[in-house]
């Protein structure tokens, strides 16, 4: 679509009605105008601006040449492209953008402003120091280029502004590309660039990650491993105390008084009752055993102070120590004693615990010295 006239259309002349009506163009064989748009009618070799609303009768409609489409959009951006070299083969394209509004559009149609673009490049091209900016530059600095280019053109356009009839054209911006294929060439070239420096970053992050572990579960392990020894350490400490405080009980119970140490040894901890009631019977055994072995020992130390004392009886007898008779009666009375005799008597008591018979005591000893000497 070209600006600031949006389309110019010839009118035929309208043809004559009857004698008495009145003529008139028809309003829908003009274009239809927007809003922003303006029609200006060429009517006999001059430019009339048209109502916004038309009858059809009015002689610039009536009698009109043609008709032209103007836009008045304030600051309509217009956009041209001028190549400048650069130290290559490839051009830049410098895009240079424009604010333009029509302020007298009759001016505007009488001087065939059909396309401003043919207008704004041959301005920009007036100013020839823009082609030798870029031959300094190789494609790759656009970026360096812009800035130079930027500041020249607007300080062309400040000093020389651009002068159209019926209308401004105020400098707005610029841009420097560089041709299309080294454009889409760069664009190939950065993208795989960061493919790859973003797949080397995946990979950067995911040893960061796999090492991040690593150590935390080295970490992990080494609290365990302080953490198993010092319960460890705990429970055998715990178990030694125990066995310390199990012995103690022990030794107590053991200094308690007669009969603990059997006691001690029928209530170990974890017997079953078989095991309990055994242990009760070796208890009975043992105690028998030792009450029977007393027995005997006490029996066999009677018979040799018997013994001992028909001995002396005999001597005293031969020595004439007393009388035959009473001597010969006291050793029938020894003679008389039998072993199986008194073993049968003390098993018949009630294992009742007896004082130790020894030589030395002289409550058996009922055959003393001053006795046998009369």
């Amino acid at each position: 679509m070209s600006y600031p006239v949006i389309s110019q259309i010839p009118l035929d002349p309208v043809a004559k009605q009857g004698f008495l009506s009145k003529p008139r163009r028809p309003i829908s064989s003009l274009p239809r105008q927007l809003p922003h748009q303006r029609l200006v009618f060429e009517y006999d070799g001059t430019f009339v601006l048209g109502d916004r609303r038309l009858r059809g009768d009015e002689a610039h409609v009536l009698h009109a040449a043609s008709v032209s489409v103007v836009d008045m959009t304030k600051d309509h951006l217009t956009t041209i492209n001028v190549p400048i070299n650069s130290s290559g083969a490839h051009d830049f394209t410098v895009a240079v953008q424009f604010r333009c509004t029509v302020d007298e559009p009759i001016e505007v149609v009488r001087a065939g402003l059909t396309d401003i673009t043919e207008h704004l490049v041959a301005y920009i091209q007036a100013y020839h120091k823009l082609f030798e900016l870029g031959r300094g530059y190789e494609l790759h600095q656009v970026h360096e280029l812009w800035t130079l280019v930027h500041a020249q053109v607007k300080a062309y356009t400040t000093v020389v502004p651009c002068v159209l009839p019926g209308m401004t054209a105020e400098f707005s911006g610029l841009h420097v590309y560089a041709p299309d294929e080294i454009a889409q060439g760069r664009r190939h070239y950065e993208t795989s660039l960061h493919n790859i420096q973003g797949e080397h970053g995946l990979r950067d992050v995911r040893r960061k990650l796999d090492r991040d572990f690593e150590l935390d579960e080295q970490d992990f392990l080494h609290v365990k491993g302080h953490s198993a020894n010092d319960f460890t350490r705990q429970e055998a400490a715990l178990d030694r105390d125990q066995q310390i405080t199990e012995a103690m009980k022990i030794r107590d119970l053991l200094n308690s008084g007669p009969g603990a140490a059997d006691g001690l040894y029928v209530t170990v901890r974890g017997l079953s009752g078989q095991q309990i009631a055994e242990r009760y019977a070796a208890l009975g055994d043992r105690e028998y055993s030792a009450i029977q072995r007393g027995i005997q020992l006490e029996h066999d130390l009677q018979v040799v102070q018997a013994r001992a004392r028909a001995d002396v009886v005999r001597t005293a007898i031969a020595q004439g120590l007393f009388n035959e008779t009473t001597g010969k009666e006291l050793l029938a009375t020894f003679d008389e004693v039998e072993p199986e005799a008194e073993v049968e008597d003390l098993e018949g008591l009630t294992y009742e615990a007896r004082a130790e018979v020894t030589t030395g005591d002289t409550d058996d000893d009922f055959f003393m010295e001053e006795d046998v000497r009369g």
